[in-house]
């Protein structure tokens, strides 16, 4: 009988250590299972806690993806609350019930971006719209919108974060841009560099404001396809012109739009030179032109990278912010040779 308790104890001590040189362990030895929360529970989680956050850090405001108007609703509860709420969404349905409420809003373009593609666009849309501020301190909450929940908070200084959206002076945008017209000229840059042009990735810049000096520090390459136009036809937010502009997208040069959103030019090669830092490794002559132009004059340039799919933004000769896009959740990414 001894001999055989023995050998059963042997026997039991040799499956542990089997178990164990597999990694598993029993449940003895790990105790009871941990039920893990569903990713789809996730989001109610993190707007509580970036609503405690914010209260804790004394932000100024909140910028969050939204999918539908009850997404806010933790932070319009919160007690004491004195920031304020930024929204911003793809549905034209979720805005429209967001207005409603004590927030503000800004409209996404119906584009696929990174987790912080979604929240610099809202960046830049709140500082434009004057919203945000240099210095503020934000909180940021995100996610993937198209997975359907939020997993990311951040938590930043307006202007001093490189990563997200940086810039020296007071606005990265200059001051008679109205704040619709760059929203309009972003979301188009966005989609143009999503889309491409029949299916094929496409490279160019644009230069809003200060026109008479943009000018002046360049020259036609082709022929002007917008001259002798009447200037009401040649708005950015008629879906004809938008679609003109992507049409002459494979035209060398850049497009000059006047700070009211007319579309002034295309096929502009930008005579400035560029005597700022070396731009970051990958970037080209059409971004270094980019800069330059607005080193000189008080312009904004968007340049779309034809082998990237990325959006980076100048200001007075530096570097704003850079937008990159991603793959559909449906489409596989191709690889660039």
């Amino acid at each position: 009988m001894r001999g055989t308790v023995e050998i059963d104890t042997l026997e039991k001590k040799k499956g542990q250590r089997q178990s164990n040189i597999g990694g598993k362990k029993s449940r003895e030895e790990t105790g009871p299972e941990i039920k893990k929360m569903k990713s789809a529970s996730w989001t109610e989680l993190m707007l509580k806690q970036a609503a405690s956050i914010a209260n804790k850090v004394k932000a100024d405001a909140i910028l969050v993806n939204m999918e539908t108007s009850a997404d806010i609703v933790p932070f319009l509860k919160t007690e004491g609350k004195k920031f304020k709420v930024i929204v911003v969404t793809k549905k034209g349905l979720s805005l429209e019930k967001a207005t409603g409420l004590r927030c503000n809003t800004i409209m996404l373009p119906d584009v696929y971006l990174t987790r912080d593609g979604y929240l610099k666009f809202g960046f830049l849309a709140g500082i434009s719209k004057g919203i945000l501020f240099k210095d503020d301190i934000l909180v940021c909450v995100g996610g993937q919108i198209e997975k359907g929940y939020m997993d990311t908070i951040m938590i930043l200084k307006v202007g001093d974060e490189s990563e997200i959206v940086s810039f020296a002076e007071e606005s990265p945008f200059p001051k008679n841009i109205k704040p619709d017209i760059f929203e309009s000229l972003l979301t188009l840059v966005m989609e143009m560099a999503y889309e491409g042009r029949e299916g094929r990735p496409i490279g160019t810049t644009f230069v809003l404001g200060d026109h008479k000096k943009v000018l002046q520090y360049s020259h036609q390459l082709v022929f002007n396809p917008f001259q002798g136009h009447p200037e009401d036809v040649l708005h950015i937010s008629k879906p004809e012109v938008r679609e003109t502009l992507k049409e002459f997208s494979s035209i060398d040069g850049a497009f000059i739009i006047r700070d009211d959103g007319v579309a002034l030019a295309a096929g502009r090669y930008l005579n400035a030179a560029h005597h700022g830092e070396p731009m970051p490794q990958g970037l080209g002559a059409r971004h270094s032109s980019a800069a330059a132009i607005t080193g000189v004059t008080d312009s904004v340039a968007l340049v779309i990278s034809e082998s990237s799919g990325k959006v980076t933004i100048f200001k007075g000769g530096s570097i704003v912010t850079t937008i990159e896009k991603t793959t559909s959740p449906t489409q596989k990414s191709v690889p660039i040779i």
